[in-house]
């Protein structure tokens, strides 16, 4: 109900931040230890990253909206969908600040990275309930709805699920490569050597595709888990349970 076109906005909406990300990380690794002598360079596609993050949010959040309409409706959402409250974006980008500078510091350790990955998601699946700006609301929002093992079970979930993506896109890339060869006049064996693990590039842009394929799934489950554990503090699974025993009679 929201694949179609709903995460290809979110895809198309995160593609320049994944990409400038990638692109940052190519030219920090080239430069290695002389990166002092190239701060124009990283400056610049810094800036880049950080003015191409809004965009990035304003795509989850109007997917994460797509999600939680079309789970309270059960029909693929419309035009409404673009109508994301003032307040629950602007409180999302404060949320994900945070959250994005917890996976920052936290990039070279586990915990840390678990951490972000979390707190990213709640910071999406509880936007909509923020209905007013306020520096605290969201994260005490995002502390009401941890709950700590299946949270972790959907990081460990998704961790996962970014290494079969990683395959299967670099299957599918190997098996394009191949296919091409049978073309005249394409130089085949000049390009199974830039798809190969030896090319560092090559690497940073499948991670960059296996995220944007698994992050529609991410947001949505996290979306649902909000949604699930409100219907369970509110009751609303009891009275929805009823109203399909009405219906049904």
């Amino acid at each position: 109900m929201t694949a179609a076109p709903w995460a290809a906005v979110l895809i198309v909406a995160t593609l320049p931040y994944r990409f400038l990300q990638a692109l940052f990380l190519d030219q920090l690794i080239e430069v290695g230890a002389r990166a002092s002598a190239y701060g124009n360079l990283l400056g610049a596609t810094a800036n880049m990253i950080v003015a191409s993050i809004v965009l990035a949010l304003w795509g989850r959040a109007v997917y994460a909206r797509a999600c939680r309409l079309a789970l309270s409706t059960g029909a693929t959402p419309g035009r409404e969908t673009w109508r994301v409250p003032i307040a629950a974006f602007v409180s999302y980008v404060l949320a994900s600040s945070v959250g994005l500078l917890i996976g920052y510091l936290g990039i070279f350790t586990c915990i840390g990275a678990a951490l972000a990955m979390i707190f990213a998601g709640l910071a999406v699946g509880t936007m909509e309930l923020n209905e007013r700006v306020s520096l605290r609301g969201p994260f005490r929002l995002i502390a009401r709805y941890a709950r700590v093992l299946p949270l972790l079970g959907l990081a460990f979930v998704f961790f996962c699920a970014i290494f079969v993506a990683l395959a299967n896109l670099a299957a599918a890339i190997a098996l394009g490569v191949w296919a091409a060869g049978s073309i005249g006049d394409f130089d085949a064996p000049r390009w199974q050597q830039l798809f190969t693990a030896n090319n560092r590039r090559y690497l940073l842009l499948l991670i960059t595709g296996a995220i944007a394929i698994v992050e529609p799934f991410w947001i949505a489950a996290h979306v649902v888990f909000v949604r699930k554990a409100g219907a369970e503090e509110r009751g609303d699974d009891l009275r929805a349970w009823f109203t399909e025993l009405r219906r049904a009679s």
